[in-house]
Formats: structure tokens, sequence, C-alpha cells
């Protein structure tokens, strides 16, 4: 029980010892910096303090473990080249025989953990690992060809993209653009105009204010709370949401799935609906329908509603 009780102790302290990263280095470049990160493996995660300091955490992984080197050191290994002028950092990583083989138990990896200033603009580049931001206030550009990637607290635009990954937005107050080759996307509380697309997976958005674009090849979208234009498409999948605002077009169109969504009560529509089986209530009504296809104006007409589908159409009032 005493070797136990040893061992556990032991155990406790080299685990609260662990190396978090490898070195670090700080930048004076003002509250507007711009930073840029370019490398072809590892992770990059960027999070705003409110302060002019930036502080670059290199972490510097081999076999899995955070080396305790210098920059030196690193060097030795692979090229890093470093560029400040004024209020621009950037960073950029090659390493050697890239394109050859190489052992990966012998590679190694540089992470970074980026404390930014909060109106710094970001653009973040890794070939092979995930990418997060939070809290900036301006402007932010990340994409990885391997990995996810993860935007939070961004009062500025963000355009995303991973070829194999999935991507989570929230609380953006402009613009955003993202897209993934393979993998699912949720986004959440977004002021501005969307535009969202996978080839395999499905999109999720929701508390969306501005116009919205999504598309995804095979798999499913879905959009809650939804106040402005919808523009969406599926080749395989179900569409489904409600909309708590219409505004000015909504296109749905899906070639093999089912769509149905809900929009405010007694709502002034033009009517564009197509599908194998139809439960769409005709309120005040003048056009033609019959149980494939609608055209016409419901309670007056207003905003152009265009379904279409080879399975059923469901639309209903909140």
């Amino acid at each position: 029980m005493k070797t136990f009780y040893i061992s556990a102790l032991l155990l406790i302290s080299i685990n609260c010892v662990a190396q978090e990263y490898s070195f670090k280095e700080s930048y004076q470049l003002g509250s507007t910096a711009e930073v840029s990160v370019s490398s072809s493996d590892g992770n990059i995660e960027a999070v705003a303090f409110n302060n002019d300091k930036t502080d670059v955490f290199y972490i510097v992984r081999k076999n899995n473990r955070v080396l305790n080197i210098s920059r030196a050191e690193l060097e030795k290994e692979l090229t890093l080249e470093v560029t400040q002028s004024g209020n621009s950092l950037s960073i950029v990583v090659k390493y050697k025989n890239e394109f050859g083989w190489t052992d990966w138990r012998d590679k190694m990896v540089v992470s970074f953990r980026l404390q930014l200033p909060t109106e710094t603009t970001c653009n973040l580049r890794t070939s092979d690992g995930n990418v997060s931001l939070k809290g900036f206030s301006r402007d932010q550009r990340c994409n990885t060809s391997d990995g996810d990637i993860s935007v939070s607290d961004i009062r500025g635009a963000v355009t995303a993209s991973t070829s194999d990954g999935n991507i989570n937005v929230a609380k953006v107050g402009g613009n955003i653009e993202v897209k993934t080759s393979d993998g699912d996307i949720r986004l959440e509380e977004i002021k501005g105009n969307t535009r969202a697309s996978t080839s395999d997976g499905n999109i999720v958005i929701s508390k969306v204010r501005g116009d919205t674009y999504m598309k995804t090849s095979d798999g499913d979208l879905t959009f809650r709370e939804l106040a402005g234009s919808l523009d969406a498409h599926t080749s395989d999948g179900n569409v489904s949401g409600d909309i708590v605002e219409l505004k000015n077009e909504v296109t749905i169109r899906t070639s093999d799935g089912n769509i149905s969504i809900t929009v405010p009560a007694n709502a002034g529509m033009d009517l564009n609906i197509k599908g194998e089986r139809l439960n769409v209530p005709l309120n005040n009504f003048s056009g033609h329908s019959d149980e494939r296809s609608i055209q016409g104006k419901s309670n007056g007409g207003g905003a152009d509603i265009n379904l279409s589908t080879s399975g059923n159409v469901t639309l209903s009032y909140r």
C-alpha cells in the first residue's frame, strides 16, 4: 500500500509539471496587429486578449510528447521564417523532406498558441491540423487541408475552409464563408450574410440574421430561427427548419429527400412548389394547385417561396 501511495504521488507530480509549450516569443505589434501563420503540420490556436502584446507559444512535439527545446534547436530540424514589419507578423514553418519519405516517429511537429490583441486580423494556414480562433473584433481567415476549424466570438467577417474536417462557427457579427469537402458544418448566431458548403456532410445553422446560402452534395440541411433570405441545395438529403422572418426569397431544392419548413403565421407568399406529395395549407390562395405542384399567391403574395424535390413537401405556420 505504501509503495502504491508513493507511486501515485510521483505520477501526480509528473503530470503537474508536464511541459505545456517548448518556448515563447513576444512582440509589440500594437493593438491593430496583423498576424499570419503558415505551416504544413500541427494545430494553430489564436485567442484574443485585451492588451497590445503578442505572445507566440511554440509547442513542438515528437512521438506526441512536448519537447523542452529552444528556437535554435528547433531550427536544426526545420526552417522557421519569422518576419516582423510594423504591426505585421509573419511566421512560416517549412519542414525538411516534406515531400519525401520520413518516419513520423522521428518528425518534430510544431503547433502554435497565439495570444493576440483583440483587434488583430489573423490569417492562419496549416495542412494537417486543427485551427481555432476566439474573441477578435476584426476580419479573420483560416485554412487547413486535414483538420477541424472552430471559430467563436468574432465581430468581423470570417472566411474558413478545410478539405477534410468539421467546421463550427458561433457568434459572428460580420459575413461568413465556410467550406469543407468532407465534413459537417454548424453555424450559430450569425448577424451577417452566410455561405456554407460541403461535399459530403450535414449543415446545421441557427439564429442567422442575414442572407443564407447552404449547399451539400450528400447530407441534410437544417436551419432554426432563420431571419432573411435562404438558398439551400442538397443532392441527397432532407431539408428542414423554421423561418422567423421572411425576406425576399426562400429557394430549397433536393434531388432525393423531403422538405419541411415552418414560416410566420399568415405570411404573404408567392408559392412555386413541386414534390411527390404536398402538405401545404393554401390560405387566401389564388393560382393553380394539384397533388404535385402549387403555383400562385397565398395571403395576397409576398416573399418568393420556391420548393422543389422528388420527395414530400410540408409547409406549416408558426
